[in-house]
C-alpha cells in the first residue's frame, strides 16, 4: 500500500490542485473586483503549498532509492519522477491566472 501512495501521491497533488484552482478561478471570474485579490492570494497559496508537497515527496521517494524495499530501486524513481512532474503541472496550470494580475 505504501509503494501506491508514494506512486501516486504527487498525481493526487496535482488532481486536488487542479479542482481547487479551477473553483477559485471560477470564483474570480464571477465575483467584484475588490474580491479577485484575495482570491489571486489565495491560489497562489494554494499553489504554494501543493508545489512545496509535490517537491517534499519526490525528494522522500529519491531518498528511499538509497535504501531499496519492497517497491525496488525503479517504483521510488519512478514515484519521484511522477512528483517531479506534479510540481511542474502544478505550476504550469496556474501560470496564467496569477500572471494575469
Amino acid at each position: 500500500m505504501n509503494t501506491w501512495l508514494s506512486l501516486l501521491g504527487g498525481l493526487v497533488l496535482w488532481a486536488a490542485h487542479f479542482l481547487a484552482a479551477y473553483a477559485i478561478a471560477s470564483l474570480a471570474d464571477i465575483s467584484p473586483p475588490e474580491h479577485q485579490t484575495p482570491l489571486t492570494w489565495l491560489l497562489a497559496g494554494v499553489t504554494l503549498a501543493c508545489v512545496l508537497a509535490a517537491v517534499a515527496l519526490a525528494v522522500r521517494a529519491w531518498r528511499a532509492c538509497r535504501r531499496p524495499g519492497l517497491g525496488g530501486v525503479f517504483a521510488h524513481r519512478l514515484s519521484a519522477l511522477a512528483s517531479t512532474l506534479a510540481a511542474i503541472a502544478i505550476v504550469w496550470q496556474s501560470a496564467p491566472f496569477l500572471w494575469r494580475y
